[in-house]
């Protein structure tokens, strides 16, 4: 199984910078089909850069829905997902909702809403409006307006439930308000009618609506980036109904995009994967200045680099800078010219890599690491205590 943009275990104190996320990274493509697994409601946590989110105690229900992307038309996406259609529009650098339907519910937004506009970078945040109408059940007419706040609110570092952590994470807060009016009417369709009036978005309305109302709903969704994914790793959706002013919890879910299903499934994400080479370029390289000062100096010329060490756990650890692309062989043998381990590698690229051979079988004693590239063969001879 390759590489997945993780680092195991604990999380390294180097701080990182967060992404940015942009078009050609992060915008949904035609296409493209999700899965999301509902799991133990993640509170957000706060917001400022830096942060870690330990999630690693969050459980997988018994419960997923597939998000599914496809083109209508030129410049339409529908997304599907759990007997919903929702209808997309892409306009320049930013995502906007058309409207959506299900075997209930008709709303077509005449002010479309904003989803996203790219690039989005940590603390920026913009706000709009949106403005529908439509019908449930045929039989109730519903006028739909609201405001939308969408901030970049926090980045850090994410655990996820398998322990597996990602790096360079950046949180997306939207913040809905919505104030519905429900009309019952006995013919729902001359309410619908096309207007001869051309329409002109009331944005103080609006705010009076959600302002002086008796009643309106708030949805507040939290999404995680990962570098190196086009889609949220993380979702937690809270509804919130505000009667007189008072809170009343609507509901509350989570769900988990698994990064490996996002890594193997979506096609020719040629973008994200050059992201992902890069992050663990990143780290190799991170992880080799950062080495333990313990590490036994091998050579340094114009081919390779290496350090290696014996650890307690009589592990053998080499590490090695290749500075030209090649085969490349790691061979351990005892001082009788028995080869006990060998590691072959064919056409490396240039680059930072390592390898580890166990030695706990072997007595203690002397031993010959040889390493062999090109036409070069490097030896040195250690000790296991």
């Amino acid at each position: 199984m390759r590489a997945l943009l993780f680092l195991a275990g604990s999380i390294l104190t180097l701080s990182l910078h967060a992404q940015t996320l942009s078009t050609t990274s992060n915008m949904p493509r035609s296409g493209d089909q999700l899965i999301k697994h509902v799991v133990t409601t993640c509170e957000p946590g706060d917001m400022s850069s830096e942060q870690i989110w330990d999630f690693s105690n969050l459980k997988l229900k018994n419960a997923s829905y597939q998000l599914k992307y496809t083109m209508q038309g030129s410049d339409s996406l529908v997304a599907i997902e759990h007997r919903t259609m929702y209808y997309h529009s892409i306009s320049g650098d930013s995502l906007f909702c058309l409207g959506y339907e299900n075997p209930t519910t008709l709303i077509t937004y005449q002010k479309p809403e904003l989803l996203l506009t790219f690039p989005i970078l940590q603390n920026q945040k913009i706000s709009d409006y949106f403005d529908g109408k439509g019908r449930y059940c045929e039989h109730m007419y519903i006028r739909q307006r609201g405001k939308s706040i969408i901030t970049a609110d926090a980045s850090g570092d994410l655990i996820l439930p398998e322990g597996d952590t990602l790096h360079k994470v950046l949180r997306i807060h939207t913040h809905k308000q919505i104030h519905q009016s429900i009309i019952l009417k006995d013919n729902v369709s001359t309410l619908l009618k096309v207007d001869t009036l051309p329409y002109t978005l009331n944005c103080d309305s609006i705010e009076y609506l959600l302002t002086n109302d008796s009643i309106h709903q708030e949805i507040e969704t939290w999404r995680w980036y990962a570098y190196g994914y086009r889609y949220p790793v993380v979702e937690t959706i809270k509804s919130t109904v505000y009667q007189d002013s008072k809170p009343y919890e609507h509901f509350s879910t989570s769900f988990i995009y698994l990064p490996e299903e996002q890594y193997y499934d979506l096609p020719y994400d040629t973008d994200n994967q050059k992201k992902r080479d890069m992050a663990t370029e990143e780290q190799l390289e991170r992880k080799w200045k950062n080495m333990d000062k313990s590490l036994e100096k091998g050579t340094n010329d114009d081919t390779i680099n290496y350090n290696y060490r014996i650890e307690n756990n009589s592990d053998l650890y080499i590490n090695y800078e290749l500075k030209q692309s090649g085969n490349v062989t790691v061979s351990l043998f005892n001082l009788q010219g028995q080869k006990l381990a060998t590691i072959q590698h064919t056409s490396l690229s240039a680059g930072l890599y390592n390898e580890t051979i166990s030695m706990d079988s072997y007595p203690t004693g002397e031993y010959l690491l040889r390493i062999t590239t090109g036409e070069k063969v490097y030896a040195k001879k250690l000790f296991k205590k």
